[in-house]
Parts: structure tokens; sequence; C-alpha cells
């Protein structure tokens, strides 16, 4: 079994539980040792990807890949390390099985079925187009991966837990916040944006992210981009006042809450609020230790009322069901990492209903992010059935300037 380093004391915990008498080697940390004897052997990625050489010595009846979307570039080391490994047959296990375009599952498929969906450049040729033009295309690649995928959808296998209502509220820029965007879109976005225009010079992507992360970092808060003191900048963002007004409305009404954002400088700012305000917390990014704990604390604490976390590492792996709330901060680029970190609080175990509040700056990239979200997961569900700089690259010049285009004035702003 490989799995994310972030949800190894997990997999170990479910094993302990389930497999009792099952020999269980942890092939992991700086003193791990190789044990070929074991029944079952689990790893990480990185791990994989370091000791190739020595697991592939070994030929297992059966390799199961945990949160397989890890392996989605095919150009990655640890994608061909995951080649590499000898077995009868390979289970690929993912949520996520594409994320941002179809070549992410011929990458998955390369792994469990190797050639099976021909050469990349042949499958680009074929079903490289995500757009809903394609849908021909989408269903053709949909016959062919069906036979070989087994999906397990919550409605239909969980037809006892709770509903989950999904709201999308909306905020405008404070008058701050507008000028400091316009003004990052006429000094830093001018150059791009003629980059972007001139369809003789190649798109230099790493630019392009550069500036929309700037852009999405003012939608979330001026401060994490002018690094000013957040204690007395509380009225600067709109979207800030809008957490703040749902934060009491959840918490006044006895309910846990669970916040993802995808940048540390705002879930410090999170924190440091709700310290302010003595409300009990928890955090976990990626730099977190005792992972466990922090999770068990949310869950069986009474006074531990919100739980912040990154996407990446709160959205994989554990079980929030103490919460009935969930707030994205920020929009990730697919509705495919939202709906998992979701599903860490609606999931098996979970009593109450779940409301899932996503909240979007009008008149921002913000806005036009979450109507190519909505696109992304049409493109899952076509072939499926039932911030990364790579994703700008699925994206024509056309939208790209449509994100970077400035916001309306209204309101006096």
């Amino acid at each position: 079994m490989v799995c994310p380093a972030t949800v190894l004391g997990h997999w170990e915990k479910l094993l302990a539980k389930f497999t009792k008498g099952l020999n269980v080697s942890v092939f992991y940390g700086p003193e791990r040792q190789w044990q070929p004897d074991a029944a079952l052997v689990l790893t990480t990625y990185g791990v994989l990807r370091i000791d190739i050489a020595t697991i592939s010595r070994t030929e297992f009846a059966v390799v199961f890949f945990d949160e397989a979307h890890t392996l989605k570039n095919p150009a990655a080391q640890v994608h061909d390390a995951a080649n590499a490994v000898r077995a009868g047959a390979c289970v690929g296990i993912t949520g996520t099985p594409i994320e941002n375009r179809p070549a992410d599952l011929w990458a998955l498929f390369q792994i469990v079925l190797p050639g099976y969906l021909g050469t990349l450049a042949e499958f680009e040729r074929r079903f490289g187009d995500a757009s809903a033009s394609a849908a021909k295309a989408h269903s053709t690649l949909a016959a062919l991966v069906s036979p070989f995928t087994l999906r397990r959808k919550k409605a239909t296998v969980l037809t006892e837990l709770p509903p989950k209502i999904e709201d999308t509220r909306t905020c405008e820029l404070t008058s701050d916040q507008a000028a400091l965007y316009r003004s990052v879109i006429a000094t830093r976005g001018a150059s791009v944006i003629s980059m972007l225009g001139d369809r003789e010079r190649p798109v230099q992507y790493l630019h392009v992210f550069a500036l929309l992360d700037v852009l999405k970092r003012i939608c979330d808060h001026p401060a994490l981009v002018s690094g000013e003191d957040t204690t007395t900048a509380a009225g600067t963002s709109g979207k800030w006042e809008l957490l703040c007004e749902l934060l009491e409305e959840s918490l006044g009404s006895g309910q846990k809450v669970v916040i993802y954002s995808q940048y540390l400088g705002m879930i410090d700012i999170i924190a440091r609020h709700l310290a302010a305000l003595q409300v009990g917390h928890v955090v976990l990014t990626g730099q977190s230790v005792k992972r466990a704990e922090i999770v068990r604390r949310f869950n069986e604490d009474e006074s531990c009322r919100v739980f912040v976390g990154s996407l990446k590492a709160g959205g994989v792996g554990i079980d929030l069901v103490a919460a009935s709330v969930v707030i994205h901060y920020d929009r990730w680029w697919n509705a495919a990492k939202e709906d998992q970190a979701t599903d860490r609080v609606h999931r098996i175990g979970q009593t109450r209903g779940v409301q899932v509040f996503k909240l979007v700056t009008t008149g921002t990239l913000e806005e036009r992010i979450a109507r190519m979200i909505d696109e992304r997961r049409a493109l899952a569900e076509r072939v499926v059935g039932e911030d990364d700089p790579d994703v700008l690259k699925t994206l024509s010049r056309e939208e790209l300037l449509t994100l970077l285009a400035p916001p309306p004035t209204r309101r006096g702003v």
C-alpha cells in the first residue's frame, strides 16, 4: 500500500483496527527496514521514489496506490517509480481521477494498465480537449475506461447520510482592496497582458501564475500582500468580513466549523482572530506535527470549536465529522479537491446535515475561477460517470486575459 505521508497514520490506525493479527510492515522514517516477508507493506510516495531499487526487488500479489492522483504527472520521478513496482495487479484509489484535464486519467491508467490508452500523444490527439464541445470524444473515453473503474457515490451507497447543502456566498472588494487590485494589474500585470495579447510570443505560465496568485491573495486579505499588521486591519477585506459573519452565526448556533484556505498566511490570520475571541481551535497544515492528535482533539473536545486547515494537508485522509459547517475561504482550481476536502465532514459517522459555504469575491478572478471549477466538475462527470501552475496550461490566451480583467467600479469604489 502506497499513500501520501499525511495519511500514513490514518492507514496504520485502520489496519490495526480491521486486520488484527496481520503482519503489517510500515516502511517509513529514517530507521526504516525492508521486510519483504510481511503480509502487507505500508509506505509513502516519497519513500517509493527514493527506495524503488529496494522495493522493486520484491514481487507483490497486488499493489494499492491510495490518493492515486499523486501520480497524475507522467514526467515525475514518482510516476516512474510506481511503474517499476512489480505486482500481479495494480489498483489506484482516488476521488479525483481527473483534476484538470483528461490526460490526468491517462497517467493513472498508465500505472494500472500500461499501454491500454495508447501513447500520451495519441491520447491527447483523441481526448485532450477538455471543453464541453468534445462531448462525443469524452463519451468514447468513458466507454473505454468504464470496465476498469469502480466508482462509489455516497448518495447511492450511504442513503442514510444526512443532506449536504452547498451555498456560494459572494462579497465585494473594499475600496482599499479594489485600489490595490487595480494597481497590481496596471503595473505587474501590464507586461503579462501584453505577452498574452501577442500570439507570436510563447505564454510564460510561471509569470501568469505569479500574477494570479497575488490577485487571489488580495481577494483573501490585502495583508497577505502588504504584510501589514492584521490586528488593526479587520475592515480592509470584504471576504474577511463575510467570514467573521459566518463564524458568528455558526458558533452562535452551537455548531463546529471547518475552514479551508490554501494560504498559510490566511490560516495564521484566522487562527489569531479565533485566539483573540478565545474560541477553542486547532490548525493543521503541512508543517503540523502530531496530526492524529490534532484531529482527535477537534472531534472529541467539546471546547474545540473550529478546525482551520490547508486544503492539501487537511483535505485528505482524516475524519472531521464533529463539524457540520465547512467554509472554503478561497477556491481551488478544481472541484475534485474541494469536494474531497468537504467529504472530511460529510462522510460515514456524520449525524447532522452539513452546510458548505464557498466564498467568492465578485468582479474579480475568483468569480471567473468559480466558473472554470464548475466546467472541470462537468468534465470529470462526463468521463468517469457516477494552485498548481500546470492548470494554467489548459487555458487559452482569451481565458487567461479574462482572469486578468480589472474589477468593475461600484458603490463608489
